[in-house]
């Protein structure tokens, strides 16, 4: 189980255990308004919702492309001097072994 079930758990087998008589008492019509609050806000659109996560993605994607760019080049482009190969030698151009 994980960490979030066992808390669950424990505040469930919490709340099981407090008596009626210490509660608060709800004000009136208070489970009415919760509900039709609910109601009133409805659910997110597709294109609410693709809006939201759309910037996003665009952020990731375009960081996922400067990293991988940063890659490419880095193999392309060292910093490091080294001494440059010759593919012919001067010396095996010479008349003698």
């Amino acid at each position: 189980m994980n960490e979030f079930d066992q808390r669950w758990r424990k505040l469930a087998q919490n709340a099981g255990r407090i008596s009626d008589e210490g509660l608060p008492e709800l004000p009136f019509g208070f489970a009415t308004r919760v509900i039709a609050g609910s109601r009133e806000a409805g659910a997110e659109s597709w294109d609410d919702l693709l809006s939201a996560l759309g910037l996003r993605a665009v952020l990731v994607t375009t960081c996922l492309c400067l990293v991988s760019a940063g890659f490419a080049f880095s193999e392309w482009y060292s910093f490091r001097m080294e001494r440059p190969e010759l593919e012919q030698t001067f010396t095996s151009e010479l008349p003698w072994p």
